[in-house]
């Protein structure tokens, strides 16, 4: 990933060198740019200086909207019910009339904001609205999706308006997964020329891979949320693992604290919330990856995992099967099923060499593939290619 310079990370109209320019219109996190989307949307904006005169149109910074968004947090609270981000799309909307974009370049836009622009810009996703709008007939999975479960059905349905207008408006739809891509075209009905999968970006150092300390019998979990990526079942299929392998070790990273399941358990090693870096520590000390995740709307962690040599377990949904050959460099579950888990785990200690060998020859591949740089070489040569 090409390092931004130092004069450009100001957060207000920055500019970077390039022949080809490119409006990036994001609503950075207030925390800090390398938090905004878990890292994407700076991973994305640093690459494309790559390739583009990046300009960077900053939303929502200014007191008034922030005095809103507040307000409407608070209201969201006492009434119980969420507004589906209609305030936060509005403000943006009017933040960009009046930005100084450069007019006669694309845009690249991360929430679907319908303005004059519109037809000239591209809008980036790993879950759409109209997605997760179908989900809710399904309540089950639906509690794991970044869907608010408390939104007024003309509130819902007003989104869902706003969202397919944009859709069907603007230049072109950037998806991160192919599950996402055939799901627009499949059942959005949006034109096929218009929907590209051009993938995501890793945020690990690479430099830093290091395998040496690596004993064939560790496990690792890496997930915040705990019950969408899967955790307790993990640790139930591991309690059985261990009972044929006694060597075997199951790490646990992201949780900030222990949870229920993991209490007492033999050769469970709770890490907590760990950063990037911390984490680094142990894609090197363990052996395979584990998160059969419920819901998962792209999984980044997968790749990340691969890249440094882990064959990974994941579930047989979402996006997961983009990353994972079943039997080739991992397993995939079909059921919430501890002994299938299990024996997928087994499967991984027993096969280890054969899918280790693998997953270290496609290392360059993965590396290429899953690389900020990549996804915004992919992203530029589509709007050069539309006649940007």
């Amino acid at each position: 990933m090409t390092t931004m310079k130092k004069r450009a990370y100001n957060g207000f109209g920055l500019r970077a060198s390039g022949s080809f320019a490119v409006n990036f219109l994001c609503a950075w996190d207030r925390r800090g740019r390398e938090v905004s989307w878990s890292g994407i949307h700076l991973g994305l904006f640093s690459s494309l200086q790559e390739f583009a005169d990046v300009i960077d149109i900053p939303l929502l910074y200014n007191f008034t909207a922030r005095a809103l968004g507040k307000a409407r947090n608070i209201l969201d609270r006492l009434t119980g019910s969420s507004d589906f981000m209609t305030l936060h799309t509005r403000m943006c909307e009017h933040q960009i009339r009046r930005a100084a974009l450069n007019k006669n370049a694309p845009c690249l836009m991360f929430t679907e904001y319908l303005t004059e622009y519109t037809p000239q810009s591209y809008l980036y996703q790993d879950l759409t609205v109209d997605y997760l709008m179908r989900m809710r007939v399904n309540p089950r999975l639906m509690k794991y999706t970044p869907l608010p479960p408390r939104v007024r059905p003309e509130k819902a349905q007003a989104r869902l308006e706003h969202t397919m207008k944009v859709n069907r408006t603007c230049a072109g739809l950037f998806t991160m997964s192919e599950y996402l891509a055939d799901d627009l075209v499949r059942n959005s009905g949006i034109d096929p020329a218009k929907v590209h999968h051009v993938g995501g970006g890793c945020n690990i150092d690479t430099s830093r891979i290091n395998t040496q300390g690596r004993n064939g019998w560790r496990f690792l979990f890496a997930g915040r949320d705990w019950e969408r990526k899967n955790g307790a079942l993990v640790v139930e299929a591991f309690v059985k693992l261990r009972r044929k392998y006694s060597d075997a070790e199951l790490y646990i990273a992201g949780p900030s604290r222990v949870p229920d399941e993991v209490s007492g358990v033999e050769g469970v090693k709770f890490l907590g919330l760990l950063g990037y870096g911390e984490l680094t520590e142990y894609f090197n000390l363990c052996d395979f990856f584990v998160m059969p995740s419920k819901f998962e709307a792209y999984g980044i962690v997968f790749p990340e995992a691969l890249i440094f040599g882990l064959p990974c377990i994941g579930k047989d949904t979402c996006a997961m099967p983009e990353f994972i050959q079943d039997g080739v460099n991992g397993a995939l579950i079909h059921d919430d099923d501890p002994d299938e888990l299990a024996g997928c785990m087994e499967r991984l200690i027993t096969d280890r060499k054969d899918l280790k060998a693998y997953v270290a020859a496609m290392h360059e591949e993965y590396l290429r593939k899953y690389s900020w740089s990549a996804v915004a070489e992919r992203i530029v040569k589509v709007m050069k290619d539309d006649g940007f």
